[in-house]
């Protein structure tokens, strides 16, 4: 099936796409909406080719990228992992030692940002542990984050490997890189890059409601419309009233979707070459895996202006075939 895509209607056309391949096929754990992410953010780093016909683009071997890349690399967040990320999470941010800044800038963060961030961190972690049991039959221990300092967490995420029943170190530093799902970069502080050998990137469909989702769920909804009737935001009489549009209006909680979009070795962000494109008034990089520094551009395609200490990996750049994971099954 052909698809058009439109480079001035990409959000638009992003979803056109994913709600013909929901006719096609079977999109779950993924929504329509969270489809088009992945898809507007696969064709702007070149993990879904095209082709240009005249002023629009057509997209090339979508159904081929949506069964044997796609599917094959998502597994679903069930509600209990949910639950224990956003517990695992609560629990860093109110008791840990961990800067309220962004990890190497000064921007302040706020409590639900650092929440979201870290549950999205924690889901990622338990996604690769979830992917490497259910396609390739290997277990592994993730590091467990005790309260502390965010230098601890660096040199890597995995820590034990089991063969045949027994528990081993792990050969590889393996570290494990969480994002949106519309995000198109694997993204690697200069600092950062000798602590491990394989970045991999995972990319969580954890919704801005996620909270108020969970909210919901726990029954905390009615709880909140007590309070609204102590403080007298709540009329006497309209508590009912009040319960249900709050619950109507908050989705009911569902797995969650993560795609395991593949990884980058050291090696290659060392040695690899970004993609710049030269327009009018600048250059962009817009796919391709090396060190931002080294390329004259001065802003990333869905990034903007970056700074220069960063090491980058497009979608289209990192390794996800079958082969490439059995390197990592057999070196791990």
């Amino acid at each position: 099936m052909p698809y058009q895509y439109r480079k001035s209607k990409n959000q638009e056309d992003s979803l056109t796409v994913a709600q013909q391949l929901s006719e096609s096929f079977d999109i779950k754990p993924y929504k329509v909406e969270e489809l088009a992410d992945v898809v507007k953010a696969g064709v702007r780093t070149g993990e879904i080719q095209f082709r240009q016909l005249g002023r629009s683009r057509v997209l090339v071997d979508v159904d081929e990228w949506f069964n044997n890349r796609l599917m094959p690399s998502t597994v679903s967040i069930p509600i209990k992992m949910y639950k224990q990320a956003l517990y695992s999470a609560f629990r860093l941010v109110i008791l840990g030692d961990i800067a309220k800044t962004d990890f190497g800038s000064s921007r302040q963060r706020d409590f639900g940002q650092m929440l979201t961030d870290f549950t999205r961190g924690y889901l990622g972690e338990a996604a690769i542990k979830v992917f490497l049991a259910q396609r390739f039959g290997l277990k592994v221990d993730l590091e467990e984050k005790m309260i502390g300092d965010i230098e601890q967490f660096l040199p890597t995420d995995i820590v034990r490997v089991w063969d045949n029943g027994s528990p081993r170190a792990p050969k590889l530093n393996f570290s494990i890189k969480t994002s949106k799902l519309p995000s198109m970069w694997l993204d690697i502080a200069r600092g950062q890059l000798s602590h491990s050998d394989v970045f991999c990137f995972i990319k969580i469909g954890l919704t801005v409601d996620h909270f108020a989702i969970f909210l919901k769920n726990a029954g905390f909804i009615q709880k909140l419309v007590e309070i609204g009737l102590e403080v007298e935001e709540v009329e006497e009489g309209a508590k009912d009233k009040e319960i249900n549009t709050l619950l109507s209006a908050i989705p009911d909680i569902a797995p969650w979707p993560a795609y395991i979009a593949g990884y980058a070795t050291r090696n290659d962000l060392e040695t690899g070459k970004l993609v710049v494109e030269n327009r009018r008034s600048k250059s962009v990089v817009i796919g391709g895996c090396g060190y931002f520094g080294g390329v004259s551009a001065i802003e990333v395609e869905g990034l903007g202006e970056i700074g220069k200490e960063k090491f980058l990996a497009s979608l289209g750049a990192l390794r996800w075939d079958q082969s490439s994971w059995e390197y990592i099954i057999n070196n791990i």
